[in-house]
């Protein structure tokens, strides 16, 4: 078994009986933090792989009344600190950005309007195969990020008779 570490993002802070549930929901290898008003689980969790103590964490902290709300990830960057972790200038990842420069087919922002954010999972991966830049971004990062999309799609359709239908898409 292998030793991995992450942060769940909570709906609320727990209060003392919060505590006591996530403990007996199997959370005893989590510490409670609470950042600029935000509740975190901090983990180390023992487990076969990185997705199997994802899923079961955020299954046990569900048990124990609490809602994930994510995974807490630095995937959302602008271009800026995409340039940063490439060692490229603003202007050139904009340019490639826009398809001006380069062999086209930069991932597209997963935000948009005056402040768009891209996904540096997506960026990294693009620019390993077409920059011939090293990779960046390594199976933590990128299963880490995937499973913060994947909490924050399923929230956003819970409840929700009209979009149930997809939520077949989180499974497929």
């Amino acid at each position: 078994m292998s030793s991995h570490e992450f942060t769940l993002i909570l709906d609320r802070a727990p209060d003392e009986d919060g505590h006591d549930a996530l403990f007996e929901a199997g959370c005893d290898d989590a510490v409670v933090e609470i950042r600029n008003g935000i509740a975190l689980l901090d983990f180390t969790r023992e487990s076969p792989t990185l997705a199997h103590a994802l899923v079961t964490a955020i299954q046990n902290a569900e048990q124990a009344g609490f809602r994930v709300e994510g995974v807490q990830t630095d995937d959302l960057v602008p271009l800026r600190t995409i340039a940063d972790r490439l060692g490229r200038t603003y202007e050139s990842v904009r340019l490639l950005a826009t398809a001006r420069r380069g062999p086209g087919g930069f991932p597209p922002p997963a935000s948009t309007g005056g402040w768009a954010l891209y996904s540096w999972s997506q960026v990294a991966d693009w620019s390993t195969r077409h920059l011939d830049a090293r990779q960046s971004v390594d199976a933590f990062e990128i299963e880490i990020a995937a499973t913060d999309h994947i909490i924050r799609a399923r929230n956003m359709l819970r409840d929700n008779t009209e979009r149930a239908e997809l939520s077949q898409l989180l499974i497929a």
